[in-house]
């Protein structure tokens, strides 16, 4: 073979291979945008996703220990920015008084916004805001109180289907009486609670 037929060769397959090269450049600078799989990188837009999670729950007001927490959501999507929610919240909390059980069962609806556009960042941050209702079964409970939940967190699609996530949660209530039944209105403590989840779930 002649020296040009080399070189030409060797240009050929130098023009080939560029793209290549340019693309597994650009995969190891970071992780894929969040609307994208970690693992298969080919974007898959869901309209709806459907998670589970667990955490930590907490009360503001003291009444009991932080204790395990476990949700179900399900969400929604308008369009790139906005989202509905439905939630399902779980929680055993041992009391600071009595140190009996205080069980939670909440459901919520809301608005879930999200800050960035899935496709500009490996995480996509969102806040959430929402209204509902929360029973606390044990002593002292309380059967029905109004809570406002607001979040912030953020989330990505792990695969196609599969999404994972965080957030925490602050869940002020209205109507909230956990005390002993001799305690005056105004001195009950109260049932705002904070939590703490991590989610997966799968998109569709």
């Amino acid at each position: 073979m002649t020296t040009a037929r080399i070189v030409a060769a060797l240009v050929a397959c130098a023009a080939l291979g560029a793209p290549t090269l340019a693309h597994a450049q650009d995969t190891r600078r970071g992780m894929p945008p969040a609307d994208q799989p970690m693992i298969r990188e080919i974007p898959r837009p869901t309209a709806f996703t459907v998670e589970g999670g667990a955490g930590i729950v907490g009360f503001l007001s003291g009444v009991g220990g932080v204790g395990p927490g476990w949700n179900v959501r399900v969400t929604g999507m308008i369009n790139d920015r906005w989202a509905v929610e439905g939630n399902y919240l779980g929680s055993a909390n041992t009391r600071a008084d009595t140190r009996t059980q205080l069980v939670m069962t909440s459901l919520d609806a809301g608005i879930r916004y999200n800050l960035a556009e899935a496709n500009r960042l490996p995480l996509q941050p969102f806040v959430a805001g929402g209204v509902g209702y929360a029973g606390f079964a044990g002593r002292y409970g309380d059967g029905f109180t109004l809570v406002v939940p607001v979040a912030v967190g953020a989330d990505r699609m792990l695969t196609e289907n599969i999404k994972v996530g965080a957030r925490f949660n602050y869940r002020p209530a209205f109507f909230d009486h956990l005390g002993a039944p001799n305690i005056p209105v105004g001195d009950q403590p109260g049932a705002d609670t904070w939590n703490l989840l991590a989610q997966i779930g799968g998109g569709f």
